[in-house]
């Protein structure tokens, strides 16, 4: 080997040997730190974490409504929902029921001129989803004393909660089974036992034999809705 050749391949090599301690012995492992601690940031930032669930929470006020020539009635309410997904979130003000319902108490309207009915019940829920199928819907039931004073059931309803955000307005509209025939029903009025809807909010939500049910409409129940929605647009229904 010539010996210039060697002297050269030596200095070569220092100057590598020193380029590569000037690169790495500082700079690029304080680089790769703050690389990492942005890395770090970004995935601890929740806009960054993908949800796994959506939220839906609505809140509102049973306001008011006439059921043909009623004076005095009470409504009562469930929220129904389909589909395994949905889970009904229990706060501590709802800790012990198991779906969400209520019922109001008995309003008498004092108005000459109209039959309206003021209840102002209010009502509120919290689910947890990861698909829409199912959306809640709100079954009112509407009861009143008959001429005997015993409460008998005068009309059913039900309205899909909105499914856009904010505050929306919606009627229900009333209607009450017919009796068969018009002996049964001068009958059940006598006995108080008109014709009605066993399980309403089950019957009236999943809609099972309505084909067969012969109904009248008799009057309507006015319901505002406050919507709130999240994570729905990260799972593009917004």
């Amino acid at each position: 080997m010539n010996t210039r050749n060697y002297k050269k391949d030596i200095s070569d090599q220092g100057s590598v040997k020193g380029q590569t301690n000037q690169n790495f012995g500082y700079s690029q492992p304080q680089q790769f730190q703050d690389g990492i601690s942005r890395i770090q940031e970004e995935m601890m930032d929740p806009r960054n974490i993908q949800p796994d669930s959506m939220f839906l929470n609505f809140s509102g006020v049973l306001e008011c409504g006439e059921c043909e020539d009623e004076e005095s009635l009470r409504i009562e309410y469930a929220v129904k929902y389909g589909g395994d997904d949905w889970t009904y979130l229990k706060t501590s003000n709802n800790a012990d029921d198991a779906e969400p319902s209520g019922i109001s108490q008995l309003s008498t309207s004092r108005n000459l001129h109209s039959r309206n009915i003021v209840w102002n019940f209010p009502f509120e829920c919290n689910f947890q989803t990861k698909n829409i199928f199912g959306w809640p819907q709100v079954v009112v039931r509407l009861s009143g004393p008959d001429f005997m004073g015993r409460s008998v059931a005068k009309g059913y309803g039900s309205v899909h909660v909105p499914t856009q955000p904010g505050y929306h307005e919606r009627v229900i509209r009333i209607f009450k089974p017919l009796p068969i025939s018009g002996f049964t029903g001068f009958l059940g009025y006598l006995l108080g036992n008109t014709a009605e809807l066993k399980n309403f909010d089950k019957v009236i939500s999943s809609g099972e034999g309505r084909e067969v049910t012969r109904v009248k409409s008799v009057g309507y129940v006015k319901v505002k809705f406050h919507v709130t929605l999240v994570n729905f647009d990260k799972f593009g229904y917004l």
